[in-house]
């Protein structure tokens, strides 16, 4: 057993290329989203511009703080998240750390939605943290 070969049934197709992945089955209405993250660490949001990104052709939505769906109970998991924190994706303009998505894309391909992302500006008010020393 061990060295013998395995009859793959679909190696030919594999090695030609003719192989069809599940990525490349077509998918009627199929959406696609690109996460807009934050550049600072820590501060607060004073403004938010999609309005370029809303333009782009394809483009079907722009989610951030402002217009968003509320999630319910504040944002606060059925489970206790770490140091007492609450979901705050998308629900306020406070930046807790760098990389935290602020905007969500959402278009008919993937390219239009990276585009789009591409496009939002945001400006900051930066907070920074007493020293102890």
């Amino acid at each position: 057993m061990i060295g013998d070969p395995v009859a793959r049934l679909d190696g030919r197709l594999k090695v030609t290329g003719s192989a069809r992945y599940s990525a490349e089955w077509p998918i009627d209405g199929l959406t696609y989203g690109v996460i807009v993250q934050s550049t600072i660490a820590r501060g607060t949001i004073t403004s938010l511009d999609a309005a370029a990104a809303a333009a782009v052709p394809g483009v079907l939505a722009v989610l951030t703080a402002d217009n968003a769906p509320r999630l319910p109970a504040g944002g606060r998991a059925a489970v206790r998240p770490p140091a007492g924190r609450v979901l705050s994706l998308l629900q306020d303009r406070d930046v807790h750390y760098n990389g935290q998505p602020i905007a969500l894309v959402v278009a008919e391909s993937f390219e239009q939605a990276s585009y789009g992302a591409s496009l939002v500006r945001a400006v900051y008010r930066v907070d920074s943290p007493a020293l102890d020393m």
